[in-house]
């Protein structure tokens, strides 16, 4: 028995799902390309179509780097990433250490949620440490803010893989903070629940 006051948002969820359809809601299985699983850990393997969706990248316009970011509806993973992440929350950075090796050096963001998560997570953790290498996608953002990284909030999309000998890694992407983005993400995982079986 649906309450009155959930007659609106559930009749504002099913119109949204008739308008873009049942595929347009979630990631449909047809459409995402397999992802391989690791035997050992049964996480799945940061391979293939995987790098493109968390991609270990800070998006510009959350750093300030461009005042007009692209729409987050036209991010044509966003969808993907709020439907699979392990953890899809507001985030703050509350650390940044830098290891270098030579001329090599990887940043470290330690980042913890600030608010109630934006979907359900899928682990129990409520910080994190998020590796930036030279061949990460941040690279150029973290080299360029560095330290000015603290304090920033994002909206982090995290999730799982299987890193080396079956040890799980977290690979994510960081967009901007703002209410268009909370929406869109909000959006996203209504959907993604209404069209789960």
């Amino acid at each position: 028995m649906i309450s009155a006051a959930g007659v609106a948002p559930l009749r504002l969820a099913l119109a949204v799902l008739a308008t873009v359809g049942p595929a347009g809601g979630c990631v449909a299985d047809q459409e995402r390309p397999a992802t391989s699983v690791d035997a050992l850990s049964g996480l799945p393997i940061w391979e293939g179509h995987a790098p493109e969706v968390f991609d270990d990248n800070i998006e510009p316009a959350a750093v300030g780097f461009s005042l007009e970011g692209p729409s987050p509806r036209s991010d044509r993973f966003l969808r993907e990433r709020a439907q699979t992440a392990d953890v899809v929350a507001r985030v703050r950075v509350s650390t940044v250490t830098v290891d270098s090796i030579g001329e090599q050096s990887t940043y470290h963001l330690g980042v913890h949620i600030v608010d109630a998560p934006l979907a359900t997570p899928r682990v129990a953790d409520r910080a994190f440490e998020l590796h930036i290498r030279p061949t990460s996608r941040a690279f150029g953002i973290a080299k360029a803010v560095d330290a000015r990284l603290r304090g920033l909030t994002f909206i982090a999309f995290i999730r799982r893989f299987a890193g080396e000998a079956g040890e799980p890694e977290f690979h994510w992407h960081l967009s901007p903070d703002t209410a268009e983005v909370t929406a869109a993400v909000r959006e996203a995982v209504v959907l993604g629940e209404l069209s789960s079986p």
